[in-house]
């Protein structure tokens, strides 16, 4: 165990890495309490050092959680001590992966322990049996080259930087939506330390409820140590096709009649929409990223209807191998989207419908917040239209996700500079009226959201389903009766 921290007493100064007493006393107990046997590679470090700050260091800084200490595991068994010694002593707790997360009800977590998952970082392919097995905190881009050059393709998010794990349990949702499913619907099995300390592996086979509920609402059960995904043959040599493309305003209406007649997508074709506000322009405008899983000629004619706009404002057309759709595709922005220590402050729905005036609307008033408040013109309106067909191939009831009809899933989010800024206010108002909005003509009669997009003032009909809620809330008595795992969008004990 190393424990950071820097202190000074009288003349005598301990160094950064040191177990002296005098630091074992400023540390929070029990953490430092000689009947813990943490492993020698296990990180305990406390505010202000370098080693709290990279084990705790987020994505978004809004409405984030605060710590007290972080503790970053070398092994599944310094997972259990930790999550064992928390309880204790009446310290809430929080694992992560990536710390991409993004959720207000984050912010709950107050004076908490951080479990910080990144040592758990193995990655390994059995080709035989065409599988990957990963530590809890591997992000995207660790996977992406070496699954590619095993022969292989897995599903994953868009962008390099959440951690693997953190997305499967939410559903994940990207690319290969239409070919491969939901991130979780590859999920084998996986480790998972539960509330009272015991380490479980779940799948089909082995503690299948368990297995069932953490695909779709795993931030309620526990963390996750390693997980098992199965692989799929690279689809078509793995040779992707993207166009960016970036038109004016007036033609939003042409565009997403266009788009609207493609969907339900094809399972190769994949489009995403962004409404941004491009400074060196000084104008709105909208951004489309299309990927398709095939050769150039097959892809351009896929995206035929949305091509035939032209001319654009820009126009880029490329051929990309899977490993690099997310530095290489949607404009190169993955380094500048996965920048850490902004702020987003995020509104999510899903669509059933794509309700051509809504996203007319919508846009409109997006350009007028950008032009009444410009320390915000960072923020976006991202559509994310993906086929569903191996989705919807998955039973209903294999798994919690509760959402496998969507078309597009939608996310506001709103950017500014500082924490504190008074826009804030006009920013929340502006996410929550056009969440409304979209809600009102999603197909679904009310709002529904995806988990990993959620803002935390939804319903928990509106993340989990009305019809999942039931089960969910008898596992969670089950395994989390005390309700240790409940700051990501909370399940409640019993349900109605």
């Amino acid at each position: 165990m190393r424990v950071s921290q820097f202190f000074c007493l009288g003349l005598l100064c301990l160094v950064r890495g040191s177990v002296a007493v005098a630091v074992k006393s400023r540390a929070p107990p029990p953490f430092n309490d000689s009947r813990y046997h943490w492993s020698p590679k296990t990180t305990i470090s406390i505010k202000g050092s370098p080693e709290f700050f990279n084990a705790t260091e987020r994505w978004d800084i809004y409405m984030a959680p605060t710590y007290s200490v972080a503790i970053s595991p070398a092994t599944e068994t310094d997972v259990v001590t930790a999550v064992k010694a928390a309880q204790e002593h009446g310290l809430p707790l929080l694992a992560t992966g990536g710390r991409h997360g993004f959720s207000t009800t984050l912010a709950h977590v107050k004076g908490g322990v951080a479990i910080d998952l990144s040592q758990l970082n193995s990655i390994s392919i059995n080709k035989h049996a065409s599988t990957l097995t990963i530590g809890g905190g591997v992000h995207f881009g660790e996977v992406f080259d070496p699954v590619y050059k095993a022969g292989f393709q897995v599903p994953t998010g868009t962008a390099s930087c959440p951690g693997m794990t953190g997305v499967t349990i939410g559903g994940g949702i990207g690319h290969l939506n239409g070919l491969n499913g939901l991130v979780l619907d590859s999920l084998v099995s996986a480790r998972i330390v539960t509330a009272n300390g015991t380490l479980l592996k779940v799948s089909e086979t082995s503690n299948s409820d368990l297995f069932w509920a953490i695909r779709g609402a795993g931030h309620n059960f526990g963390v996750i140590t390693s997980a098992t995904y199965q692989l799929h043959p690279l689809y078509k040599g793995g040779v992707w096709t993207s166009v960016d493309l970036i038109l004016p305003l007036e033609k939003n209406v042409s565009y997403f009649e266009a788009v609207a007649k493609l969907l339900p997508l094809p399972a190769e074709l994949t489009v995403q929409t962004m409404v941004i506000y491009n400074t060196s322009a000084s104008q709105t405008q909208i951004r489309a990223s299309l990927l398709y899983a095939g050769p150039k000629k097959d892809g351009l004619k896929a995206m035929t209807p949305i091509l035939n706009l032209g001319p654009f404002l820009f126009k880029s057309v490329s051929t990309i191998p899977w490993n690099k759709l997310a530095s290489d595709s949607m404009f190169q922005i993955d380094d500048a989207i996965c920048a850490r220590g902004g702020i987003s402050d995020v509104y999510g729905f899903n669509l059933k419908a794509f309700d051509v005036p809504t996203m007319s609307s919508s846009l409109k008033k997006m350009a007028d917040f950008y032009d009444t408040h410009p320390n915000a013109r960072g923020s976006i309106i991202l559509l994310e239209s993906w086929s569903n067909e191996a989705v919807t191939a998955v039973p209903d009831d294999a798994a919690a996700y509760p959402w496998r009809d969507v078309t597009t899933y939608g996310l506001l989010q709103f950017r500014w500079g500082s924490l504190g800024d008074t826009v804030e206010t006009a920013a929340n108002a502006m996410g929550r009226e056009l969440r409304s909005d979209f809600a009102a003509t999603s197909g679904y009669g009310n709002l529904t959201v995806y988990v990993n997009y959620a803002a935390g003032d939804e319903s928990l009909e509106s993340i989990y389903g009305a019809n999942k809620l039931p089960r969910l809330a008898k596992l969670k008595a089950q395994y989390d009766p005390n309700n240790v795992f409940r700051f990501y969008h909370a399940l409640p004990t019993s349900y109605p």
